[in-house]
């Protein structure tokens, strides 16, 4: 209430303690019932008992909001109170914030209610389950000098307002130009998908997701009442939805700095411009490390660097003028020569740029900062981004580094970050290009296939692999061709069908590990044999699983070698199903190297799978194994996505292996999961 009356809030203020007849001079009132004006919004710290109540009052007094500031909730296992309290919100028609925050701060509106504490003016909307790292942010934009916040909204444990609600909100506010957040949990990760489709088309948007580590999870589950999925799930599927993720919490004001700032760029080819060897090598190291390209520059640049610099010992990229003399010549004419260049995207400068006079010699001059002067002019004329990581930023002298900041040309302490604002600078920029092309997560509810739901009608929540097999067939997966033999008898007929050696496996609903229960077996060559296997397999299975349900054997062709893959589709407890895909077979674990989409995927969603995959080599056919058919898996993610999204029952798929072989993709083994309620 203090910071209301002290920093410029224009509205009346009325304070609720029925204990007192006066707070803070004020007359204060019993109830918000006994107050005799119209509210706005209430701001609730009482026990958290006497929250729900308070709230029902709210709604009758025709209060359209309440900050709740009260623990005591969902965060510490009291999910009926909490539940109490989203019951009397929605009755009462009071949007919540929280409860579990710390509070919000509206800066233009001057709506300051977070204990004492002002949050940095600016143009970026904050989102954070955590007072202290929304403090953190503040501070960080405070330092940076360049950035600050339109809001500052505690989000806590969404008992009513989501997460996708509020960027909704921020992604139309006229005074809001980017959106971070500090994100826990959040309870419909898939809604905030779909909005952060919508408004990353307007805004920039960055996030850091907590609980990276089994330590972190732990916290943040004790902090917040949210579920935390995996990190690496759930990033891709940030970047899918055009959030640009940022894996260390000191990168978020930086970032957005740079997003909100600096031009986005067409592609990712970075040129550097340094005064130093050093500094050309590690930054060049960094970029690679990022993913980001180091492009050749064109014959016409070098040229005109070579009559420049003709004792440089680097002039195509990094580009490195040590021992130069004309700062304007170095630092100006060169990154414009560098910027026009058509194969650069984007500049990075490195070392000890524009710092000279101020910084080393302890002058006051003119020359660095018309320098700087000249080139935030032509950033805005190329409309190419340039990024700064000098030396001199870290000392905090250098008037012609503040001014190149204050024009949209972001400078930073450390390479690093100045790297990571180059790669969500392209990553972003590739999202705008690309947006038309991607998911826009909307599954359906329901099951469009009728197989699917008779296996939900019989009560059960497997498939048998025959069953998995057939209706991935009947959705165009390339399944290895398979037939059912229910007797010995069968068996021959069906392995007289097939050309060489036959695999035999058990088909039942109740055994899910078929090796373990001898329900396996390989190679077998000739119909007598394929006769005696049946009969194994089938006493085997009973014997490990006497009440099990067993359909018969499935017969199908060996298929040769080749490139071992994984597809599958998991139900992340955050944004819903995935898809998965990545290195397969008896490599699952030890190699754990996968590729995540939220469904439904494109083929564009796709794509980009493929190219997250790690070892990339393995696809491209190590050794005498055949490449894999990227159009194929492609094909085969898309009908895996387009079965799993038309059918909601399905929890989980598993294809696993996936052979590339010289005649194109194999399924030899799958298995589905229902849910089961």
């Amino acid at each position: 209430m203090l910071d209301l009356l002290n920093w410029g809030y224009e509205g009346e203020v009325y304070p609720v303690n029925p204990k007192r007849d006066r707070v803070l001079g004020r007359e204060a009132y019993g109830s918000v019932l006994d107050i005799p004006g119209e509210v706005d919004l209430a701001f609730v710290a009482i026990p958290a008992p006497y929250v729900p109540e308070t709230i029902r009052e709210c709604g009758e007094k025709g209060i359209a909001g309440a900050v709740i500031n009260t623990a005591g909730f969902g965060e510490l296992g009291e999910d009926t109170l909490e539940d109490e309290l989203a019951t009397a919100a929605q009755v009462a028609g009071v949007r919540l914030f929280g409860p579990n925050i710390e509070g919000v701060d509206f800066a233009h509106q001057h709506v300051h209610l977070l204990g004492g504490i002002r949050t940095t003016p600016g143009n970026l909307g904050m989102l954070t389950q955590s007072g202290n790292m929304g403090h953190q942010f503040s501070v960080d934009a405070e330092h940076s000098g360049n950035v600050g916040f339109s809001y500052n909204v505690g989000v806590g444990n969404e008992t009513d307002i989501g997460f996708h609600e509020y960027l909704s909100f921020l992604a139309d506010d006229d005074h809001t130009d980017g959106v971070v957040a500090y994100v826990e949990g959040m309870h419909d990760g898939r809604s905030f998908l779909q909005e952060a489709r919508r408004a990353s088309q307007e805004l920039p948007i960055v996030v850091y997701k907590s609980g990276r580590t089994a330590a972190g999870k732990g916290s943040a589950k004790s902090h917040t009442a949210s579920i935390a999925g995996d990190v690496g799930v759930l990033e891709s599927a940030y970047r899918q939805a055009g959030v640009q993720p940022v894996d260390s919490v000191d990168l978020v004001v930086p970032v957005a700095e740079a997003l909100t700032n600096a031009p986005i760029p067409e592609g990712a080819g970075v040129a550097v411009l340094t005064d130093g060897g050093g500094h050309a090598t590690v930054t060049a190291d960094a970029l690679e490390r990022a993913g980001l390209e180091l492009p050749e520059l064109s014959a016409e640049t070098q040229a005109t660097l070579g009559d420049i610099y003709e004792l440089s010992p680097s002039l195509d990229n990094p580009v490195d003028v040590m021992g130069a003399a004309d700062h304007e010549v170095m630092w100006y004419d060169t990154a414009r020569y560098i910027l026009e260049d058509p194969n650069v995207d984007a500049l990075l400068v490195a070392g000890a740029a524009l710092g000279y006079e101020e910084c080393w010699d302890g002058k006051e001059g003119d020359r660095d900062p018309a320098i700087a002067r000249k080139l935030a002019a032509f950033v805005d004329e190329v409309e190419k981004p340039v990024v700064f990581a000098s030396m001199w930023e870290e000392l905090d002298c250098s008037t012609a580094l503040e001014h190149l900041a204050a024009n949209g040309v972001p400078v930073y302490e450390h390479i690093d970050t100045a790297v990571a604002a180059l790669r969500a600078l392209a990553d972003y920029g590739e999202h705008l290009a690309t947006v038309d092309r991607k998911s826009d997560f909307a599954v359906a509810g329901g099951n469009a296939s009728p197989a699917v739901d008779a296996v939900v009608d019989a009560g059960r929540s497997t498939l048998s692999e025959f069953e998995s097999r057939q209706l991935l067939a009947d959705h165009g997966a390339p399944v290895t061709a398979f037939e059912l033999a229910t007797t010995a008898a069968e068996a021959r007929e069906v392995t007289a069908t097939f050309d060489g050696p036959v695999a035999m496996k058990v088909a039942s609903p109740d055994i899910v590990h078929k090796t373990e229960a001898g329900g396996v077996e390989l190679g077998v060559e000739g119909e007598a044999a394929a006769a005696e296997a049946f009969d194994r397999i089938v006493t085997s299975a009973t014997e490990h699983a006497p009440n099990a349900d067993i359909e018969g054997v499935l017969v199908s062709p060996m298929v040769g070698d080749g490139v071992e893959l994984i597809v599958g589709v998991t139900e992340d407890p955050e944004v819903g199903p995935v898809v998965t895909c990545g290195i397969g077979g008896i490599l699952v674990e030890a190699v754990d190297d996968a590729a995540f989409r939220a469904l439904p995927v494109t083929e564009h969603d796709a794509r980009e799978m493929l190219d997250d995959i790690d070892a990339q080599a393995l696809l491209d056919g190590p050794r005498d194994l055949p490449p894999v058919d990227r159009d194929e898996l492609v094909g085969l993610l898309r009908a895996v996505s387009d079965l799993v999204s038309e059918n909601r029952s399905i929890r989980e798929l598993d294809v696993n292996p996936v052979i590339a072989t010289d005649d194109g993709l194999a399924i030899v083994d799958a298995s589905i999961e229902l849910s089961d309620d």
